[in-house]
C-alpha cells in the first residue's frame, strides 16, 4: 500500500470507531473493483454472544476522484424494485466513505460448486432481474443513456483496470 492509501485507511478507522462509534476490531481487504474505490470487511464487537464478531463492509472512494452520491442513488433505485441491495447504514460524501450490511463473499458460482440447487439459484436471480426490468422502469429513466460513448469509455477501461492491475 502506498502512504495515501495508508493516509485513507486510518482515515475511514477513525471515522468507523470516532463519528459513528463502531466497536472496530480489525479492518481486510474484501475486494477492490475497476475504478478508485476499495472495499473493506469491518470485523467488530458483537453484543450477541460472549466473544461474538459481526462484519460490515466499508467503502472508501477517494472523494477527488469518485463521487459517491451516484452510487447512493442506484442503490434506492435498485431498494425501490424490492431486491435485496447491501443495507446503507452510514454515509459521509465529503470523506467518501459508506459503511454498508455485508452480504457475505460466497458467490453464486461458489454456491454452485458447493451443491446449491441451480434451479433454485439461478431462478432467484432471474426473479431479481425481471423485477429490477418491470418495477424499475421509472428509476431507469433517472440514469443517463447508456449509448456508444458510454460504452468506448468503459471498453476504454479495460486494458488499464482488468489487464494491468
Amino acid at each position: 500500500m502506498t502512504l495515501i492509501d495508508d493516509l485513507r485507511l486510518e482515515a475511514l478507522a477513525l471515522w468507523l470507531r470516532r463519528d459513528l462509534g463502531r466497536p472496530v476490531l480489525r479492518i481486510e481487504v474484501a475486494s477492490a473493483d475497476a475504478s478508485f474505490r476499495r472495499y473493506f470487511r469491518v470485523f467488530e464487537a458483537s453484543g450477541a454472544a460472549v466473544g461474538g464478531v459481526s462484519t460490515v463492509i466499508a467503502m472508501d472512494a477517494p472523494p477527488d476522484k469518485e463521487n459517491i452520491e451516484p452510487y447512493l442513488h442506484v442503490v434506492r433505485m435498485l431498494a425501490s424494485t424490492g431486491v435485496h441491495v447491501p443495507t446503507v447504514h452510514a454515509a459521509d460524501l465529503s470523506q467518501g466513505f459508506v459503511l454498508l450490511e455485508d452480504l457475505g463473499n460466497t458467490s453464486y458460482l461458489a454456491s454452485l460448486h458447493a451443491g446449491a440447487d441451480p434451479d433454485a439459484r439461478y431462478g432467484e436471480a432471474l426473479a431479481a432481474l425481471a423485477d429490477i426490468q418491470v418495477l424499475g422502469q421509472a428509476a431507469a429513466r433517472e440514469l443517463p443513456p447508456y449509448d456508444a460513448v458510454v460504452l468506448e469509455r468503459e471498453m476504454q477501461l479495460m486494458p488499464e483496470w482488468f489487464c494491468a492491475r
